[in-house]
């Protein structure tokens, strides 16, 4: 006699639920790191916000806000800037080089005086004084001139003292609201800024002279100070050679002798 097993119910219930079971624990783990990955953004997101809000805090300029009341802090202020009068010399053909130094040189408050000597001829003379004129800045300041009646200046005589001192006692007819006088030549050329200078000299005494002399005299002695230069500069109308004449002249006892640089910086106020 044989005995059949009893073969297990078999239900379309029951295999749904079974594969349903399998599907979902296939599905749980992707769940998981989905709802991980989207708090993860939402947190960096979070942090990039507060972060970005606290640098626009921290770097806002109160000045860009005029809703704000802003605390304006007083800017302490220096002396008042000094006038330097400046004469500028050239002879024939300097005219643009006297404008360079002219333009390199220029501040508002100082005064300018052009001389083009009388080698230069009387149309290069009148055509410096009208480019002068077509500055606008210039025509608004009225602080730069041209001489018109010119002379001469020898660098080794005494003409170029006595060419600087006339255009001094210009400058002093045209305006004495002015400090120091500096006398250049259109060979020269500043190595600061007017700014600079001025407010350097803002802050000296308005007697205080800057001329670069020595006590030595060494060989200038038998050179420069016994020989008697002839400087034609000081009354002939054409240009001449200086000559030497053949006597020496004694040096004095009374005094001592300095010598030093052409190049000075001197005050009104001596």
């Amino acid at each position: 006699m044989h005995h059949h097993p009893k073969s297990s119910p078999f239900t379309p219930s029951t295999t749904a639920a079974t594969t349903l079971s399998k599907d979902n624990s296939k599905c749980t783990p992707y769940i998981i790191l989905a709802s991980f990955f989207f708090s993860l953004l939402f947190i960096l997101s979070l942090l990039s916000t507060s972060a970005s809000q606290s640098l626009l805090t921290i770097r806002r300029d109160p000045s860009l806000f005029p809703n704000r009341p802003v605390s304006l802090t007083k800017i302490p202020y220096g002396p008042t800037p000094p006038s330097i009068a400046y004469l500028i010399s050239g002879s024939a053909g300097d005219s643009a080089r006297i404008l360079r130094l002219l333009l390199a040189t220029y501040h508002p408050r100082n005064h300018y005086l052009l001389h083009l000597d009388l080698s230069a001829p009387q149309t290069e003379r009148d055509r410096l004084a009208v480019t002068i004129h077509s500055v606008p800045i210039f025509r608004a300041a009225q602080n730069v001139d041209v001489i018109g009646k010119a002379n001469y200046a020898y660098q080794r005589g005494s003409s170029t003292v006595t060419s600087a001192l006339h255009g001094a006692s210009i400058l002093l007819r045209l305006s004495s609201k002015w400090d120091w006088f500096i006398s250049l030549s259109a060979g020269d050329y500043p190595l600061v800024t007017q700014d600079d200078l001025l407010h350097i000299l803002s802050y000296l005494p308005k007697n205080l002279n800057f001329v670069n002399h020595s006590s030595y005299i060494g060989w200038k002695e038998s050179k420069r100070l016994k020989p008697i230069i002839v400087d034609t500069g000081h009354y002939l109308l054409e240009k001449d050679e200086i000559f030497y004449v053949t006597q020496k002249r004694v040096l004095p006892n009374s005094f001592r002798l300095f010598s030093g640089m052409c190049l000075c910086l001197t005050s009104l106020c001596c």
